[in-house]
């Protein structure tokens, strides 16, 4: 809500939008995104809409004052039209969406507009309903001159990303490693990805146990998995001997 210099106040005003950051999918019966705001007896003919990603015809519509809701696209079906977060101020009843059973397609920016005819307010917030690493696995193979490791995890969803880190002896921070070469796919809906790195025994050639970590992250969660391979370099050879999963 916005006031003149006469602290003449005028115009609906969103305080607050709560949507979920991420959700793991399959995980929760529903889901609640809120959209708190302020309103005067100037904001005649409120208009409450939600919108998914870029689209320009709202997934919910309500209009307090017609007693009238709507919902289209990717949320019809979806909506508990039982569900109120103010029973007392008529005008705030409806404005929230509680979505059963969340799923993949959900992902994406929500944007709650609030319209009437002395203003109008809008946010919006991006909501990640992720898929974990169904497998995920750390390999390696030796040869005369090269130790050869590589990473693969599979079935998640958003794109992930895959990285790799050398932990070094006597080192409390793991460094990655640079120069990997890595590939991703889409499959049924979810993505695979690997890395690979070869290296020369010259470059393992610290004393001490040591090891390689790899890590699988998806952006905009807090999601993450972690497999370790440790190995004890010599003055001519590696020798893998411990695996971890973490």
């Amino acid at each position: 809500m916005r006031c003149d210099d006469a602290l003449m106040c005028f115009g609906v005003e969103i305080r607050r939008l709560s949507v979920p950051r991420w959700v793991e999918n399959g995980t929760e019966k529903s889901v609640t995104l809120d959209c708190d705001y302020i309103y005067n007896e100037n904001d005649i003919r409120l208009v409450v809409k939600w919108f998914f990603e870029e689209n320009l015809e709202p997934v919910y519509q309500w209009i307090p004052e017609l007693g009238t809701r709507h919902t289209s696209g990717i949320l019809r079906d979806r909506l508990d039209l039982n569900y109120t977060v103010n029973t007392v101020d008529a005008y705030s009843r409806y404005r929230a969406l509680k979505i059963s059973q969340p799923s993949t397609e959900l992902s994406g920016k929500y944007t709650c507009l609030v319209t009437s005819l002395a203003g109008q307010d809008s946010k919006a917030q991006l909501m990640t309903v992720f898929v974990p690493a169904q497998t995920m696995d750390v390999k390696y193979h030796t040869s005369s001159t090269n130790l050869n490791v590589s990473c693969e995890a599979t079935g998640l969803f958003p794109r992930p990303k895959l990285k790799l880190y050398r932990i070094l002896p006597k080192e409390k921070t793991p460094a990655i490693v640079k120069d990997v070469s890595t590939s991703i796919s889409n499959s049924r809906d979810t993505y695979n990805t690997s890395l690979y790195r070869s290296f020369e025994y010259d470059e393992l050639s610290l004393p001490g146990t040591s090891g390689f970590e790899c890590v699988v992250e998806i952006p905009g969660t807090n999601y993450q998995r972690k497999k370790r391979v440790a190995y004890f370099a010599g003055t001519s050879q590696v020798s893998i001997y411990l695996y971890l999963d973490g």
